[in-house]
């Protein structure tokens, strides 16, 4: 693997290839590819301009290091000739540098917005050099903010860090914004109002997004002690972009993390990572959905649901649940009865006892919660215990019957946010 730094030649980007070089030789790479590229859209330029950007080019190359630069000079779309750059020499980063406005905010030039709109290689723009520099060099810690929503590319955008984490000590803060109405159902709560904080609302958020990024608060990777994460989620008002610029700002990190979708046309304009790039002052790592970023870290299952009829084939799901759990987990047994359904909580209660396998060292608990959906309770209950995985049996129901019955497994598998092992009847 190699970094592809793009230059203008500037001072700006002087300072994005000595961050280039140090994250290389922090890494054991041997060289860094350093590219400029003349914008012509025939590929021609007059031999007095290659030139001078040929001078200008070795110039900056030259500047001492522990990493060789290997300079590329290219006549095309500079976009173009940096995404091909970085996917044709295996590159699994680009560098480049924010380009000033004039004003106390930088924002990103074109060239590197369109880089970050086409590349499948992560992008880190550079704001400020010094921080990463510290960092490379053993310093200090380097401090960044993933933006975190329910998408797959955030899981990328953690995956990314955590590598990060393992060349040197990283704080992170993990920013989430949420909307109260639909968070609230979401986890079975009263609904609170749009302004009004949640204390408990936003506990099981914080408690949520260390999970996923897979630690417990203040131990980092490895469970070393020398970096920490903090949950912060946030209530929003308005474009989820500008609160996490907002409170990138506050926590006064040196980075922010963030999962591109890559969307096109009208579809880009409002998006939460083109708002950061956009308008944080702090430097952006955008990492693309189709990067190849290796996992750092494997989510583990400490904690099953799983939820029975009490019917006999629902009852077989029990076993998974325990086989699921490790031996110190927790399994939680689970019942669903309707609202206005005459039932002895307790009574189902121990039914739900009597399904525990025979020598089960997990902590058990039951449940008995009461709901007209089925798979909206489960879900819910199982968001509200921060559980791992839920287990369920599906009854195989199909054709007419299912189109008038539903599936409960069916539908948990649409309102659930958490992995579903579903068991299905023998054929």
């Amino acid at each position: 693997m190699s970094i592809v730094c793009g230059t203008d030649l500037s001072a700006a980007s002087a300072g994005a290839l000595e961050v280039a070089r140090a994250l290389a030789a922090q890494r054991g790479d041997r060289d860094v590819i350093l590219v400029h590229v003349i914008d012509s859209p025939d590929g021609s330029a007059p031999s007095d301009l290659m030139a001078a950007a040929r001078a200008g080019l070795d110039a900056q190359a030259a500047v001492p290091g522990t990493v060789a630069v290997r300079t590329e000079l290219v006549v095309g779309s500079p976009d173009e000739a940096l995404v091909g750059f970085a996917e044709t020499d295996g590159s699994d980063l680009v560098v480049i540098a924010a380009r000033s406005t004039g004003g106390s905010l930088l924002r990103l030039g074109s060239t590197a917005e369109r880089v970050i709109q086409r590349t499948h290689v992560p992008v880190l723009v550079i704001r400020e050099a010094a921080p990463w520099l510290a960092w490379a060099n053993g310093e200090r810690p380097l401090k960044v903010m993933i933006g975190i929503d329910d998408s797959a590319t955030s899981d990328m955008a953690i995956q990314w860090t955590q590598q990060l984490r393992r060349r040197g000590p990283v704080d992170v803060v993990l920013g989430a914004i949420y909307y109260p109405d639909e968070t609230a159902e979401r986890y079975g709560l009263p609904p609170c109002g749009p302004v009004d904080l949640d204390p408990e609302l936003e506990k099981l958020l914080a408690r949520d997004l260390l999970k996923r990024f897979g630690e417990t608060a203040g131990i980092g990777i490895d469970d070393r002690q020398d970096d920490t994460a903090i949950a912060r989620p946030r209530r929003g008002l308005g474009r989820i972009g500008d609160h996490l610029v907002e409170l990138a700002r506050e926590d006064k990190v040196d980075a922010i993390v963030v999962g591109t979708s890559q969307k096109t046309g009208l579809n880009r304009l409002g998006s939460v990572s083109s708002i950061i790039v956009h308008d944080a002052p702090e430097s952006v790592i955008c990492v693309p959905p189709n990067a190849v970023v290796a996992t750092a870290a494997v989510p583990s299952l400490r904690s099953v649901l799983v939820a029975t009829d009490l019917s006999a084939f629902a009852n077989r799901a029990v076993p998974y649940a325990f086989t699921l759990a490790p031996s110190i987990g927790a399994v939680h047994l689970v019942h669903v009865i309707k609202d206005d359904a005459e039932a002895e909580a307790a009574e189902l209660a121990k039914a739900l006892r009597a399904l525990v396998p025979t020598g089960a060292t997990q902590t058990v608990q039951t449940h008995v919660v009461r709901g007209d959906d089925a798979a909206a309770a489960i879900a819910q209950i199982g968001a509200r215990l921060g559980v791992d995985v839920i287990c369920v049996a599906s009854h195989g129901r199909s054709g007419i019957s299912r189109a008038l019955v539903g599936s409960v497994a069916d539908r948990l598998l649409r309102v659930t946010r958490l992995p579903v092992l579903v068991l299905r009847p023998a054929s």
